[in-house]
């Protein structure tokens, strides 16, 4: 961020990286705030990964609003201020992931969330993969 910085004409809005309830970014959000960025989410939902979506913390908040698990999570994401688009091919999921701005989680509720945090990624890139996404070009490009 501090390279970047240093080339920006206009401040980013946004910046894309990887958070979830395991992985929530704290260092990189204290950046950002300095930034006035907002963080967006990626890999919102753990990359599906069920141990994620399965924590106890999440059914029973579920029970408790009437909603999945899925949208506790969406719901924490939006009430830390994180941009959240999940993706899915699912009519019902895309509905679903929707559906999450008539309820919201208390302070309490937010604090046993936090208490998921590993400083954990789903998504370990390589220096040949950083170079192949630096030098991709859209094919309208080509």
């Amino acid at each position: 961020m501090e390279e970047l910085q240093t080339k920006w004409e206009i401040v980013p809005q946004f910046i894309q990286a990887e958070a979830h309830p395991y992985f929530t970014q704290t260092e990189l959000r204290k950046t950002l705030d300095k930034y006035d960025i907002k963080l967006m989410s990626w890999y919102p939902l753990g990359h599906g990964d069920k141990s994620l979506i399965n924590e106890p913390v999440f059914a029973e908040l579920g029970k408790k609003y009437g909603k999945s698990s899925a949208q506790i999570i969406l719901r924490w994401h939006t009430q830390m201020g994180f941009v959240v688009i999940p993706g899915s091919k699912n009519v019902n999921h895309i509905k679903d992931n929707l559906d999450i701005l008539d309820f919201k989680l208390t302070d309490e509720e937010m604090a046993e969330i936090a208490k998921l945090d590993k400083n954990e990624r789903y998504y370990h890139r390589t220096d040949e993969q950083l170079i192949q996404f630096a030098g991709w070009k859209p094919d309208f490009e080509k």
